[in-house]
């Protein structure tokens, strides 16, 4: 039996990804292999033809989930009793994917219907706390556990917030979190200035609103923030590809201005010193 979706258009972004992951699991080679996406989809109600325009995105998009999960399995497997706190976690599979110590937290949160969706969808997943709540709103952070290591993943996230709240945003989570990790994508300025030309994107309603312009600067305007990973999404592209001429192609491309800092994976750590 599938499942009535009653969201709105700015957040029917969480079938694409799904939709995108999907399609990823379905090739020969995927690059994440989700082995959940297509099931999930499957008990969707919705006409996910609509985004057939977006499946050029589908390495992109596998190739994030790969290495947030990668990031987020390292912090686990070097602080088993951390903290994941997984940022507008849509329908992402992330912690069925992802080994998690018993000692760990795992909490995913979202809007409220879309935890209602998921929850639906995926039924309880032992260890998996969630939270219905917009990410922005203030009072759920008070009831965090702020004793353990936090890995806070914000996938596909910041850049459809205004500049304003992705400040806030990532002072609470330094304010909060005594030591930890923050890993997120982000988009350059120009992919922001033309993020609502594509034609499914319109349809959703869906355009970026914030952009990175220096990825030291960012580390700097949130102190403690230090940058520990800067990754061009090319590059990491390019790593899942069989062949070493597509590799280095990818490689290529990612160094040429404008292109290799279009979208690109960050990992932060944070540690507040008394």
């Amino acid at each position: 039996m599938t499942q009535q979706v009653h969201l709105g258009r700015e957040k029917e972004t969480l079938l694409m990804t799904l939709y995108l992951r999907a399609v990823d699991s379905r090739r020969a080679r995927p690059v994440l292999g989700d082995p959940h996406a297509q099931r999930i989809m499957e008990q969707i109600d919705y006409d996910f033809g609509r985004l057939r325009g977006l499946r050029g995105a589908a390495p992109l998009v596998a190739a994030r989930a790969r290495r947030f999960d990668a990031w987020t399995a390292g912090f686990l497997h070097e602080y088993p009793d951390a903290l994941v706190l997984h940022l507008a976690c849509g329908l992402d599979s992330r912690p069925l994917r992802v080994a998690r110590p018993a000692s760990a937290v795992w909490i995913d949160v979202d809007y409220p219907e879309v935890i209602e969706l998921r929850e639906r969808l995926y039924g309880p997943v032992e260890g998996v706390r969630s939270v219905g709540a917009s990410v922005t709103e203030s009072g759920w952070w008070s009831e965090l556990p702020r004793d353990r290591p936090t890995m806070v993943v914000a996938e596909g996230l910041l850049m459809y917030l205004p500049p304003d709240d992705v400040s806030h945003l990532v002072n609470r989570v330094v304010g909060t979190f005594p030591t930890g990790r923050l890993v997120f994508d982000a988009v350059a300025p120009w992919v922001r200035s033309v993020s609502g030309l594509h034609p499914t994107l319109r349809r959703a309603d869906t355009r970026f609103r914030w952009a990175l312009h220096s990825p030291a600067a960012f580390a700097r305007a949130h102190p403690p923030l230090r940058l520990l990973s800067d990754l061009p999404a090319l590059d990491e592209i390019g790593r899942t590809r069989p062949g070493t001429a597509s590799r280095t192609a990818l490689r290529n491309l990612a160094r040429v201005p404008g292109l290799g800092d279009a979208v690109r994976f960050l990992r932060y750590g944070f540690a507040v010193t008394s």
